[in-house]
């Protein structure tokens, strides 16, 4: 068990009931509308402006999309730790000089262990095909989205806000299959723009298991939201640095899909649990215990 001490200036607003499930409902509605306003409207138009009616690289154009959804999250949480007068370091998303070099470091493995036997088996059942590599500048390109704009935004959503202000009424564990729900339900809603069912499903319940680790691994790091950030940052950069193809035509890659997912999610929980059991030394602060 590690025990360390929660920071005052890191804890999050204690709401009533009634007032937290109309902030969970507002934010996650404004934030699904928003995010599919920007890929159904707003990439249009800058495709539009910037490119002169042309449709982007593939690569750009993705990338260009990804990072939308990355400013939504930023800035939906900023406006809503404002409205309650409190600072953005409240969602997690502060430098802890002591322990940010090894948790983007171990990050890199860690994501890599967890997206191989993934990856592997969505080979195995032709679910992916991958076909080659990107070019330098797509992959530097695909790296600060990812990092930069995927994993803040992502995680500053669902870890760093909903996350935390569900934890203002109700357990760590309660909190977290919440939010990754949510986390999961999001995707879901966007692959609908494909109108394709079995798409939507999968991606689902694959969101929601890999939600779960992504909220395990930022309890462990005494709420700092680097870790899971690094985690996801990489997690989606080994994943889109190469031209692929998913099909999901059978129920039975839909099964699979999640199996491979969950695999991944528990491969990643095992490595950030033994970590955080056997090598992790957080700095004590003066305020509250929190036992993990």
């Amino acid at each position: 068990m590690i025990t360390f001490r929660r920071s005052e200036a890191s804890t999050m607003k204690k709401y009533s009931i009634t007032d937290l499930w109309l902030r969970v409902i507002l934010f996650f509605s404004i934030c699904v509308v928003l995010i599919f306003s920007f890929q159904v409207f707003v990439l249009p138009l800058v495709t539009t402006v910037f490119n002169n009616g042309e449709e982007y690289p593939e690569t750009i154009g993705i990338n260009i999309q990804r990072a939308m959804n990355g400013i939504v999250g930023i800035g939906l949480v900023y406006v809503f730790l404002r409205m309650d007068r409190l600072k953005i370091k409240v969602s997690g998303f502060e430098w802890n000089k002591y322990m940010v070099k090894e948790w983007i470091l171990l990050s890199i493995p860690i994501a890599l262990a967890g997206l191989i036997p993934t990856v592997i088996i969505e080979n195995i059942f032709e679910i992916i095909e991958i076909k080659d590599l990107l070019d330098i500048y797509g992959i530097i390109l695909t790296l600060f989205v990812t990092i930069f704009m995927i994993g803040i935004g992502e995680e500053i959503l669902f870890r760093g806000y909903l996350q935390r202000i569900l934890e203002s009424r109700y357990t760590f564990r309660n909190s977290a299959i919440i939010s990754a729900f949510l986390f999961g339900f999001l995707h879901f809603w966007l692959a609908g723009t494909t109108g394709n069912v079995k798409y939507m499903i999968a991606i689902l319940f694959s969101a929601f298991a890999i939600g779960l680790t992504f909220s395990y691994a930022f309890k462990i790091t005494n709420y700092n939201l680097i870790f899971p950030v690094a985690i996801h940052g990489f997690w989606d950069f080994f994943l889109f640095i190469f031209e692929a193809d998913f099909s999901y035509d059978t129920w039975l890659q839909v099964v699979m899909e999640i199996s491979a997912s969950i695999i991944g999610a528990i491969v990643i929980f095992l490595l950030v649990k033994y970590y955080a059991e056997n090598y992790q030394k957080i700095p004590n602060q003066d305020s509250e215990e929190v036992s993990v």
